[in-house]
């Protein structure tokens, strides 16, 4: 990780550094994998990808480049900045397509691969799996919404959080519970202003697709833990899976479908395109 504290001079020699047309600068190590594949589609130069140790130093390089002082390319988790629209708009900041890059990581075919792979059974379907994420997105959207509300009005009001372990049916359950989800909202509710809910709902919208978008990427992510073990569990095999290798496996499937059918592989490929001619 190189220290913003450099001066400007010193960042814009730090890819020649490498031998390097120019440096993606990303949030953090997780980053690293996801966002080089990205610009090994479209760069016709070696480059370098580095993590800065999270997002609010990515924003001080995001300035830097926006304001003209740093040639070089940042790409962030959207988070709901692009959806507020507190994004810093510039053709060499590149975005997410959801809340964050766990957010294409674990979409349906990636899913119902990853089970097939831990249950070792082909006979795990797309459409089982499009019916759990379905009943995730109707089941969990109301607290979606307020999390969104939230970023509009800068409330500062624990919503979502992280993961999804106390909002499950039981302890080793794949199942939101509507109770569960019902008392959150009830508690948080009146701490954010109707009029950003309202905004909120209307901007997300009610596809399920829409809602994992806007999900947080580490409670989307404890989710479909659950699920895959459950799934396997289902199909006679009891797996542990640690989070280090539930990474490594979804970051594969991101890399081998990138460039066939992955489903936001048109949003990454274009941006990351635009972001190359800048350079």
């Amino acid at each position: 990780m190189f220290d913003l504290s450099y001066s400007d001079d010193a960042l814009n020699v730090r890819g020649a550094f490498f031998g390097a047309k120019t440096i993606v600068y990303v949030e953090g190590d997780d980053d690293l994998l996801f966002w080089r594949n990205v610009f090994e589609k479209v760069a016709d130069d070696p480059f370098e990808v580095e993590p800065v140790g999270g997002s609010t130093t990515l924003d001080e390089y995001i300035k830097k480049i926006v304001a003209g002082d740093l040639d070089a390319i940042a790409a962030r988790d959207a988070d709901f900045m692009l959806i507020t629209g507190a994004a810093p708009s510039h053709p060499k900041i590149v975005y997410t397509h959801g809340y964050s890059i766990e957010n294409s990581l674990y979409v349906e075919s990636t899913i119902t691969q990853l089970v097939r792979s831990w249950a070792k059974s082909p006979k795990a379907t797309a459409e089982e799996c499009m019916a759990w994420l379905r009943e995730l997105a109707t089941t969990i959207s109301p607290l979606v919404y307020l999390d969104a509300a939230n970023a509009f009005s800068a409330a500062g009001i624990a919503t979502v959080g992280d993961n999804c372990a106390r909002y499950m049916t039981s302890a080793n359950s794949a199942t939101i519970c509507p109770q569960k989800i019902a008392a959150a909202v009830g508690e948080i509710q009146a701490k954010i202003p109707a009029i950003a809910l309202q905004q909120a709902r209307a901007t997300v919208g009610s596809e399920p697709s829409a809602v994992i978008s806007n999900l947080r990427g580490h409670f989307l992510t404890s989710a479909v833990h659950r699920y895959i073990v459950k799934r396997s569990k289902d199909f006679g095999r009891k797996v542990s899976i640690s989070a280090e290798s539930l990474y490594a496996a979804a970051i594969a499937q991101f890399i081998n479908t990138l460039e066939t059918n992955h489903p936001h592989r048109e949003h990454y490929l274009s941006s990351a395109q635009a972001a190359w001619r800048e350079i």
